[in-house]
């Protein structure tokens, strides 16, 4: 990599510009667990859900990320320290939300529904938990392919972007082929012939997704075999790491889905939900302990498309539509009349200031000038967002054990994380006073 001249970079705070300790990216893990099992349920609270709640958890896991890239003012020496890490993780955990898995759920409990809720059949509980392994992967490692790419041992050109995105292509076309030649590999009773029965929606419902989830992980599978064949090593445990972390969450926290039914009234779903965002949110905070360590001897510069692309274009289109969604979710919740006119004025209220900020960027990108692509207090008015939103999409009055135990979890997983960063904050400033004595 080729050694630039960049300006200083400050640390943030008062943090003096000592190397992160090994507990300090333990702390950033655990950092990223706990707020990624809110970032998760909120994900598929009501105004949310799909690829629209997906973007909200990359966001708030994307501005994290390079906060803490910048918490000893070596962002520029981090090879995955760059501005261009938001939007990696914001779209890449957004391009997973393209899929459904819902109907995989009752295949965990061991029920097999012909058109829910009727017609059900007795089916193998590891068919669902297979279904959510191979959803999980795909979710997270495409979101590790965004990653990786943001800092390629060997960057590549025109010619070569093109072989990469026609590897992942082809990986999706060979994918989705399998699934449609062999179904019954993948659909339980599909030699019966009842997929092929109208009246039988959740078995029609079943071929979509599983159609849909098989390109997904032939994209991810096809980016991964590009990145062996040109052997950056680096890349591929990024991709796999993140993808396996996903895979992994996605596929034990679904015990929590065995409980439905049960005499405790809690609410399941969510606890699976917390479950990924826990088990994603760990993985994405050991990615960043192994491959995003400061390299000395080089500095990458601070670009105009970094801080357009990047950071500004992400914090604007997100964040505008974590609100909005918010918004929606709110009167959803409450059962208010807010849609039509009120709802254009509220898109409106919200997209002014947002838009302010995303001129304000811009400019700054134009001017070049400063080491930060984007400043750290953008980060921190992303998380203070989509914390605010959570609880307007989440406060149901009047309250329920269900969902009174998800707001005291929500404030747990706030709070706590809170409290770590400070103290490691506090705990930087000391060991930067020791070692100046």
């Amino acid at each position: 990599m080729t050694a630039h001249t960049a300006p200083s970079e400050k640390p943030l705070g008062s943090c003096p510009a000592v190397p992160l300790l090994p507990s300090h990216y333990l702390t950033i893990t655990v950092i990223m667990g706990l707020m990624g099992a809110f970032y998760w349920a909120i994900r598929g609270t009501g105004g949310y859900g799909g690829g629209q709640g997906a973007l909200l958890a990359g966001l708030g896991w994307g501005t994290l990320w390079y906060l803490f890239s910048c918490l000893d003012g070596t962002s520029r020496q981090r090879p995955y320290g760059s501005a261009r890490m938001i939007a990696a993780i914001t779209f890449g955990i957004g391009l997973g939300g393209m899929t459904g898995y819902g109907v995989y759920i009752a295949w965990l409990q061991g029920k097999f529904y012909l058109n829910h809720p009727e017609g059900v059949r007795d089916v193998a509980a590891w068919t669902g938990y297979a279904m959510l392994f191979v959803c999980g992967l795909h979710w997270g490692g495409i979101a590790g392919a965004f990653m990786a790419w943001v800092a390629p041992r060997t960057p590549l050109g025109l010619n070569g972007w093109l072989a990469r995105i026609g590897a992942g292509i082809v990986g999706a076309v060979i994918a989705g082929t399998i699934v449609r030649l062999f179904p019954q590999l993948f659909l339980p009773f599909y030699n019966e012939g009842i997929y092929q029965v109208e009246a039988n929606e959740t078995c029609i419902r079943a071929v979509g997704s599983i159609q849909n989830i098989a390109s997904h992980v032939g994209l991810f599978l096809g980016f991964l075999v590009f990145e062996v064949v040109r052997r950056d090593w680096r890349a591929v445990g990024m991709m796999t790491l993140v993808a396996l972390g996903f895979a992994t969450a996605f596929t034990v926290g679904g015990i929590w889905q065995t409980y439905q039914g049960s005499e405790l009234q809690l609410d399941w779903w969510k606890y699976w939900e917390m479950s990924i965002g826990l088990g994603g949110g760990l993985s994405i905070g050991l990615a960043f302990y192994l491959f995003n360590k400061p390299e000395s001897g080089t500095t990458q510069p601070v670009t105009r498309k970094e801080r357009i692309w990047g950071a500004a274009f992400p914090v604007w289109l997100v964040g505008s539509l974590t609100m909005m969604n918010a918004y929606k979710g709110f009167i959803e919740l409450h059962k208010i009349d807010g849609g039509g006119t009120m709802r254009v004025v509220v898109s409106l209220i919200i997209l002014a200031p947002m838009t302010v900020l995303f001129v304000w960027l811009i400019r700054n990108a134009d001017k070049d000038s400063g080491p930060l692509p984007l400043p750290l207090w953008v980060c921190g008015l992303m998380q203070v967002i989509i914390i605010i939103c959570g609880y307007l999409v989440s406060v149901h009055i009047p309250f329920h054990l269900w969902s009174s135990t998800l707001l005291i979890m929500y404030t747990f997983y706030i709070t706590t994380s809170l409290i770590m960063f400070l103290l490691m904050l506090r705990c930087r400033a000391t060991c930067g006073v020791d070692s100046a004595r």
